[in-house]
């Protein structure tokens, strides 16, 4: 029996591994796709999604106190939180790169309005190149959309380029390192990992060092970088429903590269066989028990700590989510 599953944070594509590179080609239109398709089944799945949306909107809160006039969300999905983002402002823009989220959005929101009681309006767009005059927004949220985008440096950039002068973004980006149970997995029974990678905490910080160097050569405005990483996982009763569950929020292969997206197709295909599954259920079986194994010898060692000790296999599987909360904060020079 074949499997279809692999429309998730499942690969052909690879981060260069250049340690200097901070590109990867991005199949955008692709992107889009994937995400339009899963709309109507998102919110079900996208619980962990949630939560950390959750977070990214009381970091905003504490960055950007008080009303604003203008307000972005980017990367809007199918609206869930944009109504809270309203909220704050007196105008809401809530954009997206896929049609299919932006009309779900749409339809999510179609009694809400902002704080100063106007409609919210949706637009299509991309991150990397976002049609938004210059200096034009107060306040930008954007949370678990990011990671999909192809540069670190032109992400970050073109959000710095809408704020205002005293305008403030707050970002949630998922990292390299998330995934990483489902990714070890993959490799301990002998197969590439299905699995997309994403730039690392390091490239993002990096680029946001290169803004304050290009900002604060400008007397008009002065940045402020403040960043956290948080953990957030979930559970899975097995393999196959970890990977559908992936599959159903709609994330999608990113490369835009045609030769290494066949090199690697015969690693994406959709089929996946009984026998990989049942490899994988015991793979990932065997590193819950090695991780909690380590966690009991760490409280022996040290229980001051209180680490460890609780047997959570009866909640199956867990998938790990590393992001960063990253705030952006401009003040007038």
């Amino acid at each position: 029996m074949k499997y279809a599953v692999d429309d998730a944070y499942l690969t052909d594509n690879r981060v260069p591994d250049t340690p200097n590179e901070s590109t990867v080609l991005v199949n955008k239109k692709r992107v889009a796709e994937h995400f339009s398709a899963a709309s109507s089944s998102y919110d079900q799945y996208a619980q962990v999604q949630k939560k950390i949306a959750e977070v990214n909107l009381e970091l905003l809160a504490d960055l950007a106190r008080g009303r604003s006039k203008y307000s972005v969300d980017l990367g809007c999905g199918t609206g869930t939180h944009t109504s809270s983002l309203a909220k704050m402002t007196d105008n809401c823009l809530a954009i997206d790169i896929s049609y299919g989220m932006l009309k779900t959005a749409q339809m999510n929101n179609v009694e809400k309005s902002t704080a100063g009681n106007n409609a919210i309006l949706y637009c299509n767009g991309d991150a990397e190149s976002l049609p938004l005059q210059s200096h034009s927004i107060d306040v930008l949220h954007s949370s678990m959309a990011l990671q999909w985008c192809s540069s670190p440096s032109n992400t970050v950039a073109e959000i710095a380029r809408v704020l205002s002068t005293s305008g403030s973004a707050q970002l949630a980006i998922m990292l390299d390192s998330s995934l990483y149970e489902l990714r070890q997995a993959w490799q301990n029974i002998g197969l590439a990992p299905r699995v997309n990678e994403f730039f690392s905490q390091k490239k993002w910080l990096d680029a946001t060092q290169n803004l304050k160097t290009d900002i604060s050569s400008s007397a008009a405005a002065q940045i402020n970088i403040q960043h956290q990483v948080r953990s957030f996982t979930e559970w899975h009763p097995s393999s196959l429903h970890m990977l559908r569950a992936l599959k159903r929020i709609g994330a999608a292969t990113k490369s835009n590269d045609t030769q290494t997206a066949q090199t690697n197709h015969s690693l994406t295909s959709s089929a996946i066989s009984r026998q990989e599954l049942l490899e994988l259920d015991e793979q990932m079986r065997q590193q819950r028990q090695t991780v909690h194994e380590q966690s009991l010898a760490i409280h022996e060692q040290s229980p001051q700590l209180k680490i460890g000790g609780k047997d959570e296999s009866n909640l199956g599987f867990p998938l790990t989510y590393q992001i960063l909360f990253l705030s952006i904060q401009k003040t007038q020079g």
